[in-house]
């Protein structure tokens, strides 16, 4: 089959198409739904139904007001009463701390950046009343400038200050010795993820629109100024086409004339003092388009003015996230919730007009008069207390007769309370105890038990909230957070500043939502962590596991489900803790212990060594004494064998002399003369 030829797009044709989903869209000028909506506000702010005559009571039942504004606080104290309800899912056991970073840094983007409770208490009352509410989140470039001066710097000392890429020369002057002062600019990027919430008659889409996410058309539109759209950067030759181009006019739109009723004239006389600050509506419209003919349509942003096309753009997303509180199947807009409560409101503020009005005319009947009965009519029609009513006759005057009140009449309305409690599931229970619920039967657990039942119908409705519009907002921020952010962000994880690099985190994340919703829940849930921290302090198998860490962790989740945003103002991260270090007095005082112990321990061994020493002295005594006996035996005998050696020795000493005696006698014999 041959491929078919398709043309290109111009300018003119993308604002022709566009023009026609215009028209064709839900919320278009004066559509069912527009009507529907400017009703509903006019019975939320107590201006319907209006009384039948103009002598009658002028009470009104503000039942869609209150039904409103319940489940509006309850959705708002589960998802900004101080618990972080969204956090990301880590991968695996690697990606725990990325995550946690991940779910640190969206929540700043989303919590501090933007007013996100503001955020979501518009989305929540559009929704109620409006069938959806819209909130639009796109990335926006901005920088801010701030002016510093210096004062007597050099020539080469200012090129290197101007050299960085975000600073810029203001003014200078130079001196005559070559010194430079004046004034630099520093840019700040201040670009940012913005939040910003839709009003209800600027959002259209496609009338038989299933979802936003199949949806061929959808568009934003906004009265801008020409004076803003050259701030835009839109060239003033664009601006020129644009000319008194005819649109629709919030000024006459049903819905924001009931939105301002109450207010005033809505109308701006001033608004065209100055071509300047001449507003034209300005479509930002989504929409598939097949602009260069190749077969396959693809999103485009295209933004025009009038018949001026400003600005086209291929896009990978819508930038809108909904809410509907009460869908419908295979249909983006569901139910109304406070269209529910109309009937209501009608049948209440009758019924209780009746009884009003019956307690005035009961009060202050009213009279039939005889013809000619009364000298001045005056003084009857005049209702003073104590006023005199001259008559000329005694039956002149008589009150005429009123039917009773019907009794049925507060069963009635009692029955209307029970029926706007089963349409909204909002019940007096929820909104705050009723009085008849407590009784000396009813124990505290069963009116517990009641209060959370009653709210069942809200739990679904918050659920919706969770997964229509927390879900994808978290998930929307992430990703324009990590294909715009050009730099590293500091971020506070567990109680210590860490520096994240948000273009890294180009992984597709899951996200959690942790949402307790009922009478106490959230408390119960603290005190379910607070038994178990009991549960593991107190059993020592468990107590071996249960460190310190962990004890951190269940103490700030503990603290979290109360209410506690801050954690890390009052519990310190153990990793974060430093080693505890020695107090010195205690460090002395273990140093004296120890050193007394070991003089202890010296004494000891002395003391041992001196009983060794005295064991081993009595021994040797012993032995020396036996050794000094058998010696003196010895000593006996080696004296005789002396003595008698001795003797023999003498002798033959003696013996020896004798014969030198002898000899020497000879040789003087001889030697002598006479010899």
């Amino acid at each position: 089959m041959a491929k078919k030829d398709y043309k290109k797009l111009s300018d003119n044709s993308i604002v022709t198409l566009v023009d026609q989903q215009v028209g064709n869209s839900v919320g278009y000028a004066d559509s069912e739904l527009s009507t529907e909506r400017a009703k509903i506000i006019d019975y939320y702010n107590g201006t319907l139904p209006k009384p039948a005559h103009d002598g009658n009571s002028k009470y009104v039942s503000l039942d869609v007001y209150d039904a409103v504004e319940s489940l509006k606080a309850a959705l708002l104290e589960t998802f900004s009463a101080g618990t972080r309800t969204v956090k990301f899912a880590p991968q695996n056991e690697d990606d725990v701390e990325l995550a946690k970073m991940c779910t640190e840094y969206t929540d700043y983007v989303v919590h501090r950046q933007n007013d996100m409770f503001n955020v979501m208490s518009t989305a929540i009352h559009d929704a109620l009343i409006a069938r959806a509410g819209v909130v639009k989140v796109f990335w926006e470039n901005s920088a801010e400038t701030d002016y510093e001066e210096f004062e007597d710097i050099t020539e080469s000392e200012l090129d290197m200050l101007l050299a960085q890429d975000n600073v810029e020369l203001v003014e200078s002057t130079t001196d005559d010795i070559g010194l430079t002062s004046g004034t630099i600019g520093i840019e700040r990027d201040t670009s940012q993820v913005v939040i910003e919430n839709v009003a209800p008659e600027e959002f259209l889409i496609e009338s038989q629109a299933k979802s936003l996410e199949d949806v061929t058309f959808c568009a934003h539109r906004t009265k801008k100024t020409l004076s803003e759209l050259r701030l835009e950067g839109y060239s003033e030759k664009l601006i020129d086409k644009i000319g008194d181009h005819t649109d629709v006019d919030f000024e006459t739109d049903p819905e924001v004339l009931a939105r301002f009723d109450n207010i005033g004239n809505f109308r701006n006389g001033s608004s065209d003092h100055q071509d300047q600050v001449r507003s034209v509506m300005v479509y930002e419209a989504y929409i598939l388009l097949d602009v260069e003919g190749t077969g396959i349509a693809e999103l485009y942003k295209v933004i025009k003015a009038g018949n001026v096309l400003l600005e086209k753009e291929k896009v990978n997303r819508k930038p809108f996230v909904t809410f509907v509180p009460l869908p419908t199947p295979h249909s983006f807009y569901g139910n109304n919730f406070a269209d529910k409560v109309v009937a209501t409101q009608n049948a209440r503020t009758v019924l209780t007009r009746s009884i009003l009005d019956h307690a005035m005319i009961t009060n202050n009947p009213r009279y039939t008069v005889v013809k000619g009965g009364l000298s001045n009519p005056r003084e009857l029609i005049d209702n003073r207390l104590g006023g005199i009513v001259n008559t000329t006759r005694p039956d002149a005057i008589s009150p005429m007769l009123q039917a009773p009140l019907n009794p049925f009449i507060f069963q009635t309305i009692k029955m209307l309370d029970e029926d706007m409690e089963d349409t909204t599931g909002v019940s007096k229970m929820s909104q705050g105890l009723n009085k008849d619920a407590i009784s000396k039967q009813n124990s505290a657990a069963m009116v517990e038990q009641l209060a959370t039942m009653s709210q069942q119908r809200q739990k679904i409705i918050a659920r919706n909230f969770a997964s229509q519009f927390m879900k994808p907002l978290f998930h929307m921020v992430y990703n324009l957070v990590c294909e715009n952010e050009m730099q590293e962000k500091m971020v506070e994880l567990s109680g210590s500043y860490v520096v994240c690099d948000p273009r890294k985190w180009k992984e597709k994340r899951d996200v959690q939502i942790e949402l307790h919703l009922g009478y106490g829940e959230q408390e119960k849930e603290a005190t379910k962590y607070l038994n178990m921290h009991t549960l593991l302090t107190n059993d020592p198998n468990l107590a071996a596991m249960y460190q310190q860490p962990n004890q951190y962790e269940l103490a700030k989740k503990i603290m979290e489900l109360s209410g506690v945003k801050e954690v890390s103002n009052y519990l310190t991260n153990p990793e974060n803790i430093e080693p505890p270090q020695p107090d010195p007095a205690a460090e002395m005082q273990m140093q004296m212990a120890q050193k007394q112990l070991e003089l202890q321990e010296r004494q000891t061994a002395i003391a041992e060594m001196k009983a060794q020493v005295d064991s081993q002295i009595s021994q040797m005594k012993i032995e020396l004494e036996k050794a000094k006996v058998e010696n003196q035996h010895a000593i006996q005998s080696d004296s005789l064998d002396l003595k008698e050696e001795q003797l023999r020795h003498k002798k033959l000493i003696d013996s020896a002399e004798l014969v030198l005696a002898q000899q020497a006698d000879e040789i003087t014999a001889i030697a002598s003369p006479n010899g």
